[in-house]
């Protein structure tokens, strides 16, 4: 393995204000792309209700870190736990309590904004309608239900594919990039539903070179740069 020069990382953690047991506990995780080792030693526990901000340049090691969180991929060292156990070792528990939204958006061209979210809702064990609907209401993608995807600006297909996490209602979400393409009124949208899933007790995982602007999700925020 060669190691880059960028596998070194900083952590910034808010003032902890009660002793609630980290959910998400990463020790000594090692990453590498091919054989280039991206970081290392890399160590942090999230508790329900913190949401983490990966920040860090380009090719740097975000989404190889997040792909290891979610199970996707197996770290050179160190372990990831859910609840205490190796996520190796209990993993269909952890696919169950997290959803991984990549950089792909994962929509069906062929199908409407609202089938998507159906298949979508039916593929995570959602077979309420009523939710399906109240989604596409708090995306702010009603009017547009009845298109086909492949009519939907990307800012829109990108708030489409965010809809998984209300429809799975998954404790854990791991989000590459998810203000891609998303306008100020979407960001608000989606931020919104961020907020709420950590006053619910939720954990967020998520990578941007955007800064987080609403105050309740930064005093929420664990910052890690991977540099």
């Amino acid at each position: 393995m060669t190691p880059l020069n960028t596998h070194e990382y900083t952590t910034t953690e808010p003032q902890q204000t009660d002793t609630a047991p980290p959910s998400l506990q990463v020790d000594s995780v090692q990453g590498a792309r091919g054989d280039r080792i991206l970081f290392s030693s890399l160590s942090f526990n999230l508790s329900r209700g913190q949401l983490l901000h990966i920040t860090g340049p380009n090719g740097s090691g975000k989404t190889t870190l997040l792909r290891i969180l979610c199970g996707l991929l197996t770290p050179l060292d160190g372990m990831v736990r859910w609840h205490g156990h190796d996520i190796r070792s209990s993993a269909s528990t952890h696919r169950r309590e997290c959803t991984y939204i990549g950089h792909r958006d994962g929509l069906k061209s062929e199908l409407t904004a609202l089938e998507n979210l159906q298949v979508n809702a039916q593929m995570s064990g959602c077979h309420d309608t009523k939710v399906v609907s109240d989604s596409i209401r708090l995306l702010g993608l009603w009017e547009y239900q009845d298109l086909l995807v492949g009519h939907l600006s990307a800012g829109q297909r990108r708030r489409l594919a965010l809809g998984r996490l209300l429809v799975k209602r998954a404790v854990l979400w791991i989000l590459d990039e998810p203000f891609t393409a998303i306008d100020v009124d979407g960001r608000d949208i989606i931020e919104a539903q961020l907020i709420s899933h950590l006053q619910k007790d939720g954990i967020v995982v998520l990578t941007s070179h955007q800064a987080l602007s609403h105050p309740q999700l930064r005093e929420r925020c664990v910052t890690i740069s991977l540099q």
